[in-house]
């Protein structure tokens, strides 16, 4: 193992060993800007974002992107999900998978391309907090930088380079009764939202989906996920409420998932909670897709249904790529192999060579 071998190692279980639960990055934010700055590399912060350049020749500005933030532990882990070191090639801990190995690998190669150079155009490195939340990080990141020439989001794919992701709606229903005392339901007029919740919900295709398929995202789909009605078991609920999630490629949005619920929810009040998260995708014949799939050994790009902050980069030439795999995401006992992180160590690096090093038409928009 060579000496930056075993760096790149220590660096993922420090990251690892450091609570960092959504919201809750400050200690995790303090270490990756001491190891930053021990590395040469130029450090700022926006919030809780941690922000990091290095500067070659003229030409296009390339953004490595990933979150240091995780979700909470969750039950089911056999062990402390922060007492954590190698063992048997692996990481097991919290963050290891989703998105820390992304966070130590994009580190690493800042560092590398800080120390020798040899590049045009600027790299920038961007640590987000809070995108397992609000994605306040990746704004405050935008809001500082502007937006980028080039784009890598770091999460867990494989190394599967991800050109095209869907986007998100979450839309609201809401059923309006009159409530009783439950012991009256006789003798008193009242209407049970939950019923009437019931009643609608009960012939809601399971799953819907929309007509017309994307390439590489499938059907858009439209999926009740939460359902709330009533306090208390003596009193006849005057509300109930059911929330929707969407995933949407184009043409399909959320003015069209509103139509859908209309009809098929006749008695429901009706709004759209969030529709920012738009669908992006990069072209398959960009320059910037080929040399994803080149660095990383592929030959096809994918797409994904989980979101990510490449949501926030239209009409950037943007790829999601990563150590670690998806499914592993959010479970009790993530890990990250060996193999995994030093992987996509090389291939950040790789990449960030490539595209900085390439003619400047065959990169920028």
């Amino acid at each position: 193992m060579t000496a930056a071998e075993r760096e790149l190692e220590r660096l993922l279980v420090e990251l690892v060993r450091i609570p960092s639960p959504s919201g809750e990055e400050d200690a995790v934010q303090a270490w990756c800007i001491a190891w930053l700055r021990g590395a040469g590399v130029e450090v700022t912060t926006a919030g809780r974002t941690t922000l990091a350049r290095v500067a070659g020749g003229d030409g296009p500005r390339l953004l490595l992107c990933s979150h240091y933030d995780t979700v909470p532990p969750g039950q089911g882990w056999h062990a402390d999900p922060w007492d954590v070191d190698w063992r048997d090639g692996r990481v097991v801990g919290l963050g290891a998978n989703d998105a820390k190995a992304c966070v130590a690998a994009m580190m690493h190669a800042t560092a590398a391309l800080a120390r020798n150079g040899g590049f045009d155009g600027e790299l920038w490195l961007a640590l987000n907090h809070e995108e397992e939340t609000t994605n306040a990080g990746m704004t405050a990141a935008l809001e500082a930088l502007g937006a980028p020439d080039l784009a890598v989001i770091g999460e867990p794919t494989g190394l599967e380079v991800v050109r095209a992701q869907a986007g998100l709606a979450v839309l609201t229903a809401r059923w309006h009764g009159r409530s009783c005392h439950a012991a009256h339901v006789t003798r008193v007029d009242n209407v049970n939202a939950l019923l009437a919740a019931a009643r609608d919900l009960a012939g809601f295709p399971e799953p819907y989906t929309f007509d017309g398929e994307h390439e590489l995202l499938g059907p858009s789909t439209l999926t009740p996920t939460v359902l709330h009605a009533g306090e208390r078991h003596n009193k006849v609920p005057d509300l109930a409420e059911a929330l929707f999630d969407a995933r949407l490629a184009a043409p399909h949005d959320a003015d069209e998932c509103l139509r859908v619920l209309a009809a098929k929810l006749p008695h429901a009040e009706l709004a759209v909670r969030s529709r920012r998260l738009g669908a992006v995708e990069t072209p398959a014949d960009h320059p910037f897709v080929r040399t994803a799939l080149r660095c990383a050994g592929r030959t096809q790009a994918l797409g994904s249904n989980t979101l990510s902050d490449m949501a926030f980069l239209p009409g950037v030439p943007a790829v999601k790529v990563g150590p670690g795999q998806t499914a592993r995401s959010h479970t009790p006992n993530e890990y990250v192999t060996r193999e995994e992180l030093r992987a996509g160590a090389r291939f950040y690096e790789d990449l960030a060579r490539a595209a900085l090093g390439a003619a400047r038409s065959e990169v920028t928009r």
